[in-house]
């Protein structure tokens, strides 16, 4: 039998105090005790005010919440919005009104985050129609021109691509473009010439780096069920975005490793083919949509390291290492481009032209080497008050190891570009 509560407590508030709320809680001897809350007036109303103010946000916050989506539902009509030039059709406009006025009645069969985040999918996705842009950029065949002097080694990809764009031209047809790999030893330039090539046809690049087991999740989202599932960058940048044509760089795609049979790279294989992307899904929000006209450049350095089944899609080419017409193109190429990137080609003033015997000595390196050496020296003219380069910078920038490890293989004699964009003293191979 328990014992009688004890009595209630004195209902006197000492002055300059205010009462909370009563509590009920029960001592070590087991006896049920009322205590009474209490507080300084000033602490007392601050109290009040933060709890207020919360349930103003919260009830705001539904607001705009019904507000946006009575807004999204009352903006989407059902009838197919009228084509701009120039573009395609991404999805079915149809199945995605139909989609969204299943959510919009909370019929879909998921959680109320979900279904919040789903509509705001749809009706940004719905917005402008299901058209996206498709073109190419004007001046294409100058650019690829240009591309092509500045980095010959390419010269068969680059004459690939425009083969392709000219065909398109000529048929009338939207550019379905093959994928491409790009097959050769490290430090040649594969993924800077694939940020090139998206720059001379006027389109945006997404790289993809292929050295973990979850490579390609980004491309499609995660799955639905997941409590964290989030949307693919196909989605995101086709569906939500302007552009159909977007330009994928697949890196170091020999790299991809998975578990025992499973590779993750092979979940590229309904990507690459054109038929099954024009019907993709999106695994977050579980709706397809067409990804084929999206361009997927592929780098490796070993061929075989690429499954038979995913390189079979793939429109290879070996490339060679530039000859010495090549790398002092491409030292140029690179130098011109980092100092337009540093230094707005609007400015008062410019930086003179390198010496022939400095180009010389950025021509060795790698590509990745010749930046990170481009930016080192202009810093070092900047920091010195100079609009032009000493021989001494280049020294400074070429002999400043960043690790222990580099610092050990300077002392070994190793000059091989280790990948990773550092610069070891010595003559590049």
């Amino acid at each position: 039998m328990s014992r009688p509560s004890s009595s209630p407590p004195s209902t006197s508030v000492p002055p300059g105090y205010g009462p909370l709320q009563s509590a009920n809680f029960m001592d070590p001897d087991g006896v049920m005790k009322s205590v009474r809350l209490m507080a300084p007036h000033c602490l007392e109303l601050q109290l009040q005010e933060e709890i207020s103010q919360r349930r103003d946000r919260a009830r705001e916050q539904k607001r705009l919440e019904e507000a946006a989506t009575s807004s999204a539902s009352s903006r989407l009509r059902d009838e197919l919005p009228v084509q701009p030039g120039d573009t395609v059709a991404v999805f079915n406009w149809q199945a995605a009104v139909e989609r969204f006025r299943t959510l919009e009645a909370g019929l879909a069969s998921v959680d109320k985050d979900v279904l919040k985040r789903d509509l705001d999918h749809f009706a940004r996705a719905m917005r402008h129609g299901p058209w996206r842009s498709i073109t190419i950029r004007a001046g294409w065949r100058r650019q690829l021109d240009d591309l092509e002097r500045d980095m010959p080694n390419f010269k068969p990809v680059i004459r690939f691509v425009a083969e392709r764009i000219a065909l398109s031209e000529l048929g009338g047809a939207p550019l379905r473009p093959p994928p491409i790999l790009l097959l050769g030893e490290p430090g040649l330039g594969k993924t800077h010439f694939t940020h090139r090539l998206a720059e001379a046809l006027g389109t945006k690049v997404h790289r993809q780096a292929f050295d973990n087991v979850q490579s390609t999740m980004s491309l499609r989202g995660s799955e639905r069920y997941w409590g964290n599932t989030t949307t693919g960058v196909l989605w995101d940048r086709i569906v939500l975005g302007t552009c159909a044509n977007l330009m994928v760089l697949l890196d170091e795609l020999d790299k991809s490793k998975g578990y025992r049979d499973a590779n993750p790279a092979d979940a590229l294989l309904s990507l690459l083919e054109p038929v099954t992307a024009a019907t993709i899904k999106d695994l977050s929000v579980d709706f397809e949509f067409d990804a084929s006209h999206v361009w997927y450049v592929a780098t490796a350095n070993d061929e075989q390291a690429i499954r038979a089944p995913l390189r079979s899609r793939f429109t290879t080419f070996t490339i060679e290492a530039p000859d010495i017409d090549g790398r002092l193109a491409v030292a140029n190429s690179i130098f011109a481009g980092t100092l337009a990137a540093l230094v707005p080609p609007n400015a008062k003033r410019s930086f003179r032209p390198l010496s022939d015997l400095q180009v010389c000595r950025l021509a060795w390196l790698t590509p990745r080497q010749i930046r990170k050496v481009c930016e080192r020296i202009l810093g070092i003219a900047a920091l010195a008050g100079r609009w032009h380069f000493k021989d001494e910078d280049f020294d400074e920038a070429l002999s400043l190891p960043t690790s222990p490890a580099q610092r050990s293989r300077k002392a070994r004699g190793n000059d091989n570009d280790d990948g990773d964009g550092s610069i070891v003293e010595g003559r590049q191979s």
